[in-house]
């Protein structure tokens, strides 16, 4: 018999981090087909939510609040508007960054239960 002991959460932990990065991956080329505007859109995302990722945040609050979601997307909106007041534009923003901010909840609730 082996002189190894087995770590039963030790090897979930492991477990966690290959499923957690597998899932990233698939993540990232799901976006990688996004069309080219969508692309531009989910960097200003990522970089408004990269912003908000802190213990704290309000990205994290069991409710997040609609008002501060629609803030960050007006003013990621600023940036890239082509047109006056494209509202199917703004819509397609803050269904983006709600998606982002329930990507990263669950990313977040996932490692808070191994640390």
């Amino acid at each position: 018999m082996d002189n190894l002991i087995y770590d039963s959460n030790l090897n979930k932990q492991f477990d966690f981090f290959d499923d957690e990065e597998e899932t990233e991956r698939d993540r990232d080329n799901l976006i990688n087909m996004y069309p080219a505007k969508a692309r531009l859109i989910m960097v200003l995302v990522e970089d408004a939510c990269d912003r908000l990722e802190y213990e704290g945040s309000p990205m994290f609050a069991e409710l997040p609040d609609k008002e501060n979601i629609r803030i960050t997307a007006d003013r990621i909106y600023n940036k890239i508007k082509c047109r006056d007041n494209d509202e199917t534009l703004r819509q397609l923003i803050e269904i983006m960054l709600c998606n982002e901010f329930y990507a990263r909840r669950c990313r977040y609730r996932r490692r808070r239960r191994f640390f």
